[in-house]
């Protein structure tokens, strides 16, 4: 996807200075939009990995699955690859501990929508998403800095309906009243409510995609343990935004549901 209709490889330049322009500590922006019948959360980040080891490690379905397994929310993650493509399972629940049975399992179609030397596009997209929601997607677009670095952009969208936003609302009027993004409202302060949780979750995932990057080089018996402790990590960067679970808690709870996933 291009930010107004401009694909991504002709602003580069514009693209950097946004991200030099977060006010994170970390060379990624984030931003959201809401226009009542979808949600969508978007990343622009720049990564230490030569474009093609990011296209080969992102252009499997196996690994979006290795990837998306680290969100707190998700259970376990299988994939079923078909000659006419792939096709993803996600098992997505809330933060306690439960069983691939006790929640919904979100069915995914994954799709190389273009592979090249200067620039790599990723679709997953479902019909229904969690909570009631539809049009669940996540969308990538890669493309070269440099021989050593590549610039990344990363949307989680969803649709909703009246009676969704309805229970959302609650929920973020309540419970979740003090939860927050990271982008910054006109009166500077940190976005909230549904923006806010879907800053949240784009985030989670994008941290999940940076942790497979960075460990795909650890030797396989250790890789799990290390991208666990490694998610772990990057999100309590931002723990006001991202804690939900304190790190043995996570570790164990995660060790658990690879456990259940694997016997799938």
């Amino acid at each position: 996807m291009a930010e107004g209709g401009v694909p991504l490889h002709e602003r580069v330049a514009e693209t950097l200075e946004r991200i030099d322009a977060s006010p994170l500590d970390a060379p990624i922006a984030v931003d959201s939009t809401d226009d009542d019948s979808s949600l969508r959360g978007e990343i622009q980040a720049a990564v230490d990995e030569s474009f093609g080891a990011v296209s080969e490690a992102l252009g499997s379905a196996g690994n979006w699955c290795e990837i998306i397994f680290l969100h707190l929310n998700v259970k376990a993650c299988v994939f079923e690859q078909r000659d006419s493509g792939a096709s993803l399972r996600i098992y997505i629940g809330r933060k306690e501990f439960e069983t691939p049975d006790d929640v919904m399992g979100l069915d995914l179609d994954f799709e190389v929508i273009e592979a090249t030397e200067h620039r790599l596009e990723i679709g997953l997209h479902g019909d229904d998403g969690p909570h009631g929601t539809r049009d669940f997607a996540m969308d990538l677009t890669a493309v070269p800095i440099d021989g050593s670095h590549t610039l990344l952009e990363f949307r989680y969208s969803l649709g909703i309906g009246g009676a969704t936003r309805l229970a959302m609302d609650i929920y973020l009027g309540t419970a979740g009243a003090d939860r927050v993004g990271f982008s910054r409202d006109e009166d500077g302060e940190l976005i909230g409510g549904l923006r806010g949780m879907i800053e949240r979750n784009v985030m989670r995932f994008y941290l999940a995609l940076q942790t497979f990057l960075e460990t795909r080089e650890v030797p396989e018996s250790e890789r799990l343990q290390a991208r666990l402790e490694r998610w772990f990590e990057l999100t309590e960067r931002y723990a006001e935004q991202l804690r939900e679970l304190d790190r043995d808690t996570y570790l164990s709870q995660k060790a658990r549901e690879r456990e259940q996933q694997d016997a799938m």
